[in-house]
């Protein structure tokens, strides 16, 4: 490949460059040096990585486009990970430059990174509230040594604001946080007693909760008849509860179920939860350490609806028969050709997936779903997601780990999203993969301090796809938006979308060495500023772009690029 088609990366150079006399090579060179006749193209090379130039041969090189200094006994060494490009030219002019393509690499990211920065989210900044008014949403009453979620909303005139700011419940001493108007807290029924107070942002608040009274209800075994739980009752579930084709259950406002450990709860029949906004309903498990399974429906009639309504700690079984899709755990909601319908629903603390349907309806409005291991994996399923939040999967930490935790990963599924937020994913915020196809539109969705991609996109074999992103943002992620291994019939659409202080802005290409990128991607009316790089497009089985397959219309970037030389920049 000759050097003027190569990509001059606008990476930041995390290198150190140290030299000494022509002639007199250093006495120590840093760890895992090389020689520059070594020196390999197409390779991957493991931090910590430097090369030396031992050789007085060589006139001039170039890092990236930039000209450093390489003479004799000089080294050059990396201390980021990142995708390279060296131009070697020599004293002997009869001789043609050499080019050397590399990454340098970690073992703990090599197997999910590939010639990008390792990325971790940079944190936020912390700001007192002001006038805005704090929305609360928690169980009213608890029984026995269980846990208790806090959930708040900061909104200013009906609308969640975009107010990061520091949470503590100072009966316990738990801190959380708000990120974007939203957070939760889980704390101990044991350190409870009537009112317990929060300082959010600055300001205290002051909620009331008490012990229930009276006996509570047991429930076990088959229900073959219609069942009502009348409002502020305690249930207790012992054992499996199968609610059967001609039962039903209905569940009123303010009701507390406690759920043994492992227990699942089978839905042949509807369920229906029926909270209000200051008296919700709560599902959680009998220990504030314990884990109940979740609920299974294997039939049409197996329908779940929930309104106001807090679920906690599922997510039991990793055993045969529950290892689910890329999760392999047990969701909160298995469902087969069934319906979900979850409005103003608070899904905290589990510790395995929440949805795994297979040719099901989804219809989630106003949920949140937060520190879970993921959003779960949707299949062969009809999707309409609005005005939510998918946040901390499985934390907030600024911890890398590569276990699959996407928010959410839709597979071979139709979705509507609209309005809502994917945030702190240790992998994906949203992964649309697999071979099958699907129409996925996203509107005036935000993506942000996702590890790997906010989007990651992908397909296989010569399936249709067609993603359409409309009025998003992409922030703080190791990539935006990102058309990986894909068909020559996948296509995806970016419209007036903002991608600003990522890691990669907008990319087009994998980082799998076997994977075959065919899609077509189109980015217009957009802007990707501020960004490591703007705009990459690389395929790793080649080490080349292919540049025909991204485009561009009316979009502006921060620092020009040497592979779309024709965008233009942005000027403030």
């Amino acid at each position: 490949m000759k050097a003027e088609f190569l990509i001059i990366l606008l990476l930041p150079l995390f290198l150190l460059a140290g030299c000494s006399e022509k002639d007199d090579p250093p006495a120590e060179l840093p760890d895992g040096c090389i020689s520059l006749k070594d020196l390999e193209t197409k390779h991957d090379y493991y931090l910590p990585f430097a090369i030396v130039n031992d050789s007085n041969l060589v006139s001039r090189v170039f890092l990236n486009g930039k000209e450093i200094n390489l003479a004799t006994g000089c080294f050059v060494e990396f201390k980021e990970t990142g995708f390279y490009e060296i131009v070697v030219i020599y004293t002997d002019r009869q001789k043609p430059a050499d080019t050397f393509l590399f990454t340098t690499k970690t073992p703990e990211r090599e197997n999910s990174e590939w010639g990008i920065r390792e990325w971790i989210p940079a944190p936020f900044v912390p700001v007192l509230i002001g006038t805005e008014n704090i929305e609360v949403f928690y169980p009213r009453h608890f029984s026995g040594d269980i846990g208790l979620p806090f959930i708040f909303f900061i909104r200013e005139s009906g609308a969640l604001r975009e107010i990061w700011c520091e949470g503590k419940c100072l009966e316990t001493g738990d801190d959380f946080n708000i990120k974007m108007g939203t957070g939760s807290v889980y704390v101990a029924s044991s350190s409870i007693d009537g009112n317990v107070d929060f300082r959010i942002g600055g300001r205290t608040l002051t909620v009331t909760l008490s012990e229930a009274a009276g006996t509570s209800i047991e429930l076990t075994g088959i229900i073959d008849s219609p069942v009502e739980i009348p409002a502020n009752s305690v249930v207790r579930v012992t054992g499996n509860l199968e609610i059967a084709g001609g039962g039903s259950l209905v569940v009123h406002e303010g009701v507390l179920i406690i759920i043994g450990e492992g227990i699942d709860i089978n839905v042949d029949g509807p369920v229906i939860f029926a909270g209000t906004p200051d008296n919700p309903v709560y599902l959680t498990s009998d220990s504030k350490e314990s884990y109940w399974g979740g609920f299974i429906s294997r039939s049409s009639e197996g329908t779940i609806r929930a309104e106001y309504t807090i679920f906690s700690r599922s997510g039991f079984h990793d055993s045969e028969g529950y290892n689910w899709g890329h999760s392999g755990r047990q969701a909160l909601f298995y469902t087969e050709n069934s319906t979900l319908d979850l409005y103003q629903c608070f899904i905290t603390d589990h510790v395995g997936q929440v949805f795994y349907p297979q040719n099901s309806t989804l219809l989630l409005d106003n949920i949140l779903v937060q520190r879970v291991q993921t959003g779960g994996q949707i299949n062969n399923s009809q999707l309409y997601l609005s005005n939510s939040v998918f946040t901390d999967f499985p934390d907030d930490k600024y911890v890398y780990a590569d276990e699959d935790n996407d928010a959410l990963y839709l597979n071979a599924t139709d979705a509507v999203i609209e309005n809502t937020l994917f945030m702190f994913a240790k992998d994906d915020g949203l992964d649309s993969g697999m071979e099958e196809g699907g129409t996925i539109t996203v509107t005036n969705c935000r993506f942000e301090a996702c590890f790997h991609e906010g989007a990651a996109l992908s397909s296989a074999g010569t399936v249709e796809k067609e993603h359409i992103f409309t009025d998003c943002m992409f922030i703080n992620c190791g990539q935006g938006l990102e058309l990986g291994f894909s068909s020559q019939n996948h296509t995806v659409t970016a419209d007036k979308c903002l991608f600003l202080y990522n890691g990669t802005g907008i990319r087009y290409g994998d980082n799998y060495e076997w994977s075959e990128v065919n899609g077509k991607m189109s980015v217009k009316n957009s802007f990707s500023l501020y960004n490591d790089r703007d705009v990459w497009n690389m395929v790793r089985k080649t080490w080349s772009p292919k540049l025909q397959n991204l485009t561009f219309e009316n979009t502006r970037i921060s620092k020009p690029s040497s592979q779309y030389p024709e965008l233009e920049t942005y000027k403030e």
